[in-house]
């Protein structure tokens, strides 16, 4: 005789549950998912639209009570609001300074700290829209806090824009091969044993390959590319750059120097490295 995994009484031979059981748990799931997503919209349509915070309490409380939502899981629900707010303001491709001030607003309000927000990268996402924002306008951007040793050295007067650790440098490499083949006649020395008389006719095949040569962090101030590692490092100012190509996970630039082959940096992510690159580069 089992019981039901429900209500734990007796549910019969062989049986796990009650049918009538299972139908209410299934319904009050529903209930509950459905006040879920009532509560993260609600905290997206207050930050979006200015509404007041704590009538915002007073409406999450009410929809916790009304789909049996534990009060537990009330800053889970906080943060997934936050971070839909986040991608609502990108849509436009970057977020204004109201909508930052908005999001800023909630995370105090609501004590949110930022390892909480940037979980899933929401406010890593924020602080790269802050930084092109204010570069796309002609401000150097003071956002970037540094802890510890920097594996560059930053010249004086320089500003600190952004910076991305654990980037690779990938170099072009050419390799120089020769194919072809060889004629002649083979000679008896001994029983078993030959020696090839003759010559080898072929021509050289050259082929490149894309290697990693050192890894470090990629660091953009307002007048210069870095790049630190224990392998290699090097420093580039805007100035001395011809072109920027854009990669999805990184960045390649071609110097002003004679032959040289580009260099590229996986930063991981593209985009944002790509847009700050080039319009730092032109301030």
């Amino acid at each position: 005789m089992g019981n039901c995994k429900y209500c734990g009484k007796p549910a019969g031979f062989l049986q796990s549950k009650h049918d009538d059981c299972e139908k209410q748990y299934q319904e009050r799931e529903r209930i509950t998912q459905a006040g879920q997503q009532k509560i993260v919209d609600a905290v997206s349509h207050a930050i979006k639209e200015s509404d007041n915070f704590d009538t915002l309490e007073k409406t999450i409380s009410e929809i916790e009570k009304s789909s049996f939502i534990p009060s537990s899981d009330r800053k889970a629900l906080l943060i997934r609001g936050w971070e839909n707010s986040v991608e609502q303001f990108l849509e436009g491709g970057i977020v204004d300074r109201e909508g930052e001030t908005r999001l800023v607003e909630f995370q105090e309000h609501f004590a949110l700290s930022q390892g909480e927000l940037d979980v899933n990268g929401a406010l890593t996402k924020t602080a790269k829209s802050a930084v092109l924002r204010d570069v796309l306008n002609g401000i150097v951007p003071h956002r970037m806090v540094i802890e510890g040793n920097m594996p560059v050295n930053v010249q004086k007067g320089e500003q600190i824009v952004w910076a991305f650790p654990g980037s690779k440098l990938l170099e072009d490499k050419t390799r120089r091969e020769y194919e072809g083949r060889s004629q002649g006649v083979s000679l008896r020395v001994m029983k078993g044993v030959y020696y090839r008389l003759g010559a080898f006719k072929g021509h050289p095949v050259e082929h490149t390959e894309r290697i990693c040569v050192g890894t470090g962090v990629v660091v953009m101030t307002d007048k210069t590319f870095y790049f630190g590692g224990p392998q290699t490092s090097l420093r580039i100012p805007y100035t001395k750059i011809v072109s920027f190509i854009p990669f999805s996970d990184g960045i390649g630039i071609m110097r002003d120097v004679a032959n040289v082959k580009p260099l590229i940096f996986v930063t991981g992510d593209g985009w944002f490295a790509y847009n700050l690159v080039i319009n730092l580069a032109k301030m």
